[in-house]
């Protein structure tokens, strides 16, 4: 794919056209482009715009206006809400406690604890922050691992214990030549919704994916750990200085290799957002007192139906949500943004909207795709759309024989490509409009924004589409972006 054509899109009306001038241009990875392949493309384009999956300039626009309006009722009345009588707003903004991003002179040697990621239940990691240097930190050990369900799904105390066990053992695997001490300081990196008083207080609003201890609600996690940690480590004298998230984790750690760091967005399998805000603008609210040049600060964004107050946010999102997006949204028990940004999504809306094609359009045979794999939640999985969009497609094969779909055409290909372009397409124009109503806030010529997603990770037109997104939506010559993969990046998170 030639990016200078992609580049140009906004010249376009809709997908279709530029998808069909790449296609003709021999832009599709050297795929044969024929009539019948067309004419299958048509219909398939046909489709999505009749139901709704390809957005228009004028609803783009109607976004952007929202979605400015929602930021600026947020901020006049929307941080850490706690007066009943007040405004209530779509979202709410709550305070982190981190206010300062790092200066890049920190040294030492640090634990860092990671819980509940997707990919494995618990991390723990020795860093050494080398202040100045380039790179600025050295992981000196790491191991990570998941814990049994009679753990994960247990008493909290259990867990809890388990946890604190995890880092003496850990602790005592470090290879014999690091140079350790007895004396650490420990940071927290919680996969969870949680809420703050302060750095080292974390309480656990809801668990999600593996995890199931409901005495542990509500309760300060991080002083339950540090009296785990004093009874079953009394060699070690360990401190939990900081308690964050993964979107904060992300904006610290990139920021610590590029200063200008201003934003965060993770939006893998539910949707975090934070970004840097300045204390005067606070202060002048009455909501933060202290000295600090920048203040973090988290947004969690929760378009839900209970929680959107608006009419006229009812009405976008219902607006925007198609069927197909309704049905995904109740059977993942997600809200309004995750369905049409998160990865595991998008998965499931692709999946679906393929089946949806093969009911009403006969893009596929009966007696292929009735038996196939097609028909079961969670198929789908990323190295499959990842290997499509780059056109690796003996890569492919494997994933189309589990699928049950052996021996597909590679203009049937071409038509699944084009169903991945228009559901990625719509995800990285509404992510481009929150960033860009965000971005306006800052005066700056350069923001750095630390991201992370699956998607945009493993598919490089995803990466395209965004960066191609905002540069259409913003004045170039005023701002430059520049985004940082924060998976490459090692959490650091200390104080």
């Amino acid at each position: 794919m030639n990016i200078k054509y992609l580049r140009s899109s906004h010249r376009f009306s809709y997908l279709f056209d530029e998808f069909s001038q790449r296609s003709t241009k021999r832009y599709f990875f050297c795929l044969q482009y024929n009539t019948h392949t067309n004419s299958q493309l048509q219909r398939t384009h046909e489709y999505c715009k009749k139901h709704g999956f390809i957005l228009n300039h004028s609803t783009i626009h109607t976004i952007r206006k929202y979605f400015t309006n929602m930021i600026t009722s947020t901020f006049n009345h929307g941080i850490e809400q706690i007066d009943s009588n007040e405004k209530l707003t779509d979202i709410k903004l709550q305070l982190t406690h981190v206010n300062a991003l790092p200066s890049r002179t920190e040294q030492g040697i640090f634990l860092i604890i990671e819980l509940g990621n997707l990919v494995e239940d618990v991390r723990y990691s020795l860093v050494s922050l080398l202040g100045k240097q380039i790179p600025s930190y050295d992981i000196l050990h790491s191991k990570g691992y998941n814990l049994s369900e009679q753990v994960r799904q247990s008493e909290g105390i259990i867990l809890i214990d388990h946890l604190a066990l995890g880092l003496k053992y850990f602790l005592e695997q470090v290879p014999l030549n690091t140079k350790l001490t007895y004396s650490f300081q420990l940071g927290f990196l919680i996969h969870f919704p949680i809420k703050q008083n302060n750095l080292y207080h974390a309480e656990i609003l809801s668990w999600s994916n593996r995890f199931n201890c409901p005495d542990l609600l509500h309760r300060d996690f991080i002083r339950l750990f540090q009296r785990s940690i004093e009874h079953n480590l009394e060699n070690y004298q360990i401190n939990t200085i900081i308690c964050v998230q993964e979107s904060v984790a992300a904006l610290i750690s990139v920021a610590f290799e590029y200063p200008n760091t201003l934003m965060s967005l993770i939006f893998k399998h539910t949707f975090q957002l934070s970004f840097v805000e300045s204390t005067e603008n606070l202060r002048s609210k009455n909501h933060h007192q202290h000295a600090q040049v920048r203040g973090l600060y988290r947004t969690i964004l929760s378009f839900n139906i209970q929680n959107l107050q608006s009419q006229h946010a009812c009405a976008l999102f219902q607006t925007l949500l198609t069927s197909v997006d309704r049905y995904v949204l109740k059977n993942l028990r997600v809200n309004y943004f995750d369905v049409l940004t998160c990865d595991s999504c998008l998965l499931e809306i692709i999946r679906i909207l393929i089946l949806e094609l093969c009911l009403h359009e006969q893009f596929l045979p009966y007696d292929l795709w009735s038996k196939s794999k097609l028909n079961c939640p969670g198929s789908l999985c990323l190295n499959f759309l990842a290997y499509l969009l780059q056109g690796k497609y003996a890569e492919l094969q494997p994933y189309l024989s589990a699928l049950g779909l052996k021996n597909l055409k590679k203009r049937t290909l071409i038509v699944i490509e084009y169903i991945c372009h228009v559901i990625i397409r719509r995800s990285t124009q509404i992510l481009s409009c929150l960033i860009f109503c965000l971005s306006e806030r800052y005066n700056e010529e350069n923001i750095t924004i630390a991201i992370d997603s699956y998607l945009y990770r493993s598919c490089p037109i995803y990466q395209i589409y965004m960066h191609d997104e905002i540069e259409h939506l913003c004045k170039r010559w005023i701002t430059m972006f520049h985004f940082v993969n924060s998976t490459n990046v090692s959490y650091v998170i200390i104080r």
